[in-house]
């Protein structure tokens, strides 16, 4: 077990004016995704804090500008020109390449901790803590297992899952248990907001018409068939229903056939990739959203989104979805139930009263825990230091 999970909270203090952290991960300035904006967010509230923060990342053609930090970004070979030995063999190349790059600065810069996204930087970053002295942190979002994985994060003076459900997984195959450290919601983005009127009237939607919304990839383990399915029994029982679905993916031409067969091509409107900054303006006249999840999500960072515009959610008992989706912010069903789906949408659609409370909860919830601020406090908590 790492040593540091074996210490009592604050054993680790060092008071200086302003620690000194390294957020590593070559994606934060390549891509977009949750762990991008894990790195970006939890940067951004850290430096608001009196941190001394630093991203490292890939060169891009366009470097993102976070408020208060400092980017360095590094040349890297890209996966798809490595010799194709299997999707982790090339995901560790194309970072060791990096880190070839980067680790020169990570060293000398003698950072108080350096904060890994990806099991594939352990190396890098357990090489240049011993040179440098720094704490290295490896927060888990994922279950990218590899030979050595096991020895490597019990170097690792953190280790951090964004759930307890992922942390089991972790500990299942190291023998590690991580602390947990939850992903975060631009609660200042994701908020309620007044209905936006002209999208829906773009959309075609009625003011009679109940609107259900999904954002997620089209692709098989978010379940959307499931939800098509759902919807059209709702609509056989003479419901007047909108289905809004936000993505795109490589099941989104089946999905559409899927509606066909169920005839109800008219009711689902699928919307296709929607910038994250534009989601709450959609979720403003939502009545509910819908995340049909059958595969083990480690958090569910489009579900938080979702509650914190204050939007009723109907998801599944899967994964750590329901550490998201607790204290009555929303109802849970069992994966591939497509019925059970429809009676929870059911519930909420035929009482006003119980939607407005649970989404105000479901607002409340994700302030409470998952907001960047929260998680910040919680990142300084688990480390042992106070400011």
């Amino acid at each position: 077990m790492p040593a540091a999970l074996c210490r009592k909270a604050g054993d680790h203090l060092r008071q200086t004016d302003s620690m000194k952290i390294a957020l590593y991960n070559l994606t934060t300035t390549t891509s977009f995704g949750g762990i991008e904006t894990f790195n970006i967010e939890l940067g951004k509230t850290l430096a608001k804090r009196g941190w001394t923060v630093h991203v490292y990342g890939g060169k891009a053609l366009q470097t993102p500008e976070i408020p208060g930090v400092s980017i360095f970004t590094y040349p890297f070979i890209k996966r798809d020109l490595i010799p194709d030995l299997g999707s982790r063999f090339r995901k560790f190349c194309e970072r060791l390449s990096f880190g070839l790059h980067a680790f020169r600065d990570l060293t000398v810069r003698k950072y108080d901790y350096i904060y890994i996204s990806k099991p594939y930087d352990l190396a890098v970053a357990l090489l240049s803590a011993y040179y440098s002295g720094s704490k290295v942190i490896f927060g888990s979002q994922g279950t990218e297992f590899f030979a050595g994985y096991s020895y490597l994060v019990k170097k690792t003076d953190y280790l951090f899952s964004c759930s307890a459900f992922n942390a089991s997984q972790v500990e299942e195959y190291s023998g590690v248990r991580p602390l947990v450290l939850p992903n975060g919601v631009d609660t200042g983005l994701f908020r309620p907001l007044s209905p936006e009127l002209q999208i829906r009237k773009r959309l075609n939607i009625s003011e009679s018409e109940r609107v259900v919304i999904s954002a997620c990839r089209l692709v098989g383990w978010k379940g959307i068939r499931y939800a098509i399915q759902g919807v059209a029994e709702l609509i056989a029982k003479g419901y007047s229903i909108k289905y809004l679905v936000a993505g795109d993916g490589e099941e989104r031409e089946q999905l559409e056939t899927l509606a066909k067969e169920y005839r109800i091509s008219d009711n689902v409107l699928f919307l296709g990739k929607i910038r994250n900054s534009d989601l709450p303006l959609y979720y403003s006249f939502s009545d509910i959203a819908v995340f049909p999840s059958v595969a083990d999500e480690t958090f569910g960072i489009s579900i938080a989104e979702a509650m914190a515009c204050g939007v009723p959610v109907v998801s599944t008992m899967v994964g750590g979805i329901p550490e998201v989706v607790a204290e009555g912010a929303g109802l849970l069903t069992p994966p591939r139930d497509a019925h059970l789906l429809a009676e929870a949408i059911e519930v909420l659609l035929s009482d006003k009263l119980l939607r407005e409370k649970t989404g105000d909860l479901a607002r409340d919830r994700v302030v409470n825990s998952f907001s960047w601020d929260s998680v910040a406090s919680s990142f300084e908590a688990l480390i042992g230091y106070r400011a």
